[in-house]
C-alpha cells in the first residue's frame, strides 16, 4: 500500500492517495491493537511482526526496478 501511495502522490492523485492513507492507517491500528491486546510479554510475537515487516520491505524493494 505504501508503494501505491507514493506512486499516486508522485502522479498528483491526491484524493486517491488520501483514501489509501486512510485504509493504511486503519489496517496499521488494527494490527497494533491486536498485538497490544495479545502481547502478554511474548517477545516472539514482537520479533515475528518485525521480521514480517522487514521481509516485506526487502521483497518490495527487490521487485521495484530503480
Amino acid at each position: 500500500m505504501a508503494t501505491q501511495r507514493t506512486y499516486w502522490i508522485s502522479k498528483g492523485k491526491s484524493s486517491a492517495a488520501a483514501l489509501l492513507v486512510f485504509f493504511e492507517s486503519v489496517v496499521a491500528m488494527f494490527i497494533i491493537m491486536k498485538i497490544a491486546n495479545e502481547l502478554n510479554g511474548d517477545i516472539g510475537m514482537i520479533v515475528s511482526y518485525s521480521a514480517g515487516n522487514a521481509v516485506g520491505t526487502y521483497i518490495n524493494l527487490e521487485k521495484v526496478p530503480f
